[in-house]
């Protein structure tokens, strides 16, 4: 791969500084989005990334305010933060001048993506989710405070935040996210504000999850019964919640043949 193919770099949104990194310099443009506690380092690395041809695509991935390169300031957890991301995602890719988009996202940044799909009419040709969910549950909000606590974490789970991250941002950020969940859960009847917006979601989307992910929701109750006629679900059998860093030339594939 040429040198010039992997950039990193700021743009000024919203009067906020973003970073993002850029790859390939073909003429589908496609928009990455992290997950929680996440960065563009972490959730969507060179190495993924290079299963996809740059001939053929021009992939953006964003660190939304408050994670990866976007800070300081630290992120800020509530219920609306993936809401008000998509403005910074759709603010970053106007600057960058690359419209019209498909927007993918990775877990909470899945959540982000419906938004920007959502918000985005016309400039958001396709939508992509990975291992994403707009509500939750009993059981998830409860697997979420079962894991409130990162220095209970195995250390397995744990090293891929701390290879960007303070161990103390980590701590911090995962709590206020768990609060976070948990108020969807206690107050909002378990659905994410993303939840509430998918009905203005328009393009073609794709649902793409592993089928041994235990965050994750059913598409089958999730997505489907708003979307139907737009969406396609791809399921990799052992995938796990990463399924795309464990099986990038699977998820490339599928990606790639979605776009065309």
């Amino acid at each position: 791969m040429a040198d010039n193919e992997y950039s990193e770099s700021h743009e000024t949104v919203n009067d906020t500084s973003i970073g993002y990194s850029r790859y390939g310099h073909g003429p589908k443009y496609v928009l990455c989005i992290c997950g929680a506690v996440g960065c563009y380092k972490k959730d969507w690395p060179l190495k993924v990334l290079s299963f996809f041809p740059p001939e053929e695509v021009t992939m953006v991935c964003i660190d939304p305010p408050g994670y990866g390169t976007s800070r300081p300031p630290d992120r800020k957890q509530e219920v609306q933060r993936c809401m008000k991301d998509s403005e910074f995602c759709l603010g970053l890719m106007k600057v960058l001048n690359l419209e019209p988009f498909t927007v993918m996202g990775w877990s909470e940044g899945a959540r982000t993506a419906v938004h920007v799909a959502a918000k985005g009419k016309e400039k958001v040709t396709k939508l992509i989710v990975l291992a994403g969910g707009t509500k939750v549950n009993k059981l998830g909000a409860m697997a979420f405070k079962g894991m409130r606590e990162t220095n209970h974490w195995l250390p397995a789970a744990r090293q891929p935040y701390l290879d960007h991250y303070p161990d103390d941002f980590l701590r911090t950020q995962w709590a206020a996210l768990c609060d976070v969940v948990d108020q969807v859960h206690n107050f909002c009847g378990g659905r994410f504000p993303c939840d509430l917006v998918l009905p203005q979601v328009k393009c073609p989307t794709l649902i793409m999850n592993g089928g041994l992910d235990r965050f994750c929701g059913d598409p089958n109750t999730n997505y489907l019964p708003v979307l139907k006629t737009l969406a396609q679900v791809e399921v990799h059998a052992q995938g796990g919640h990463d399924f795309y860093h464990k099986y990038p030339k699977w998820f490339s594939g599928k990606v790639l043949s979605f776009l065309k």
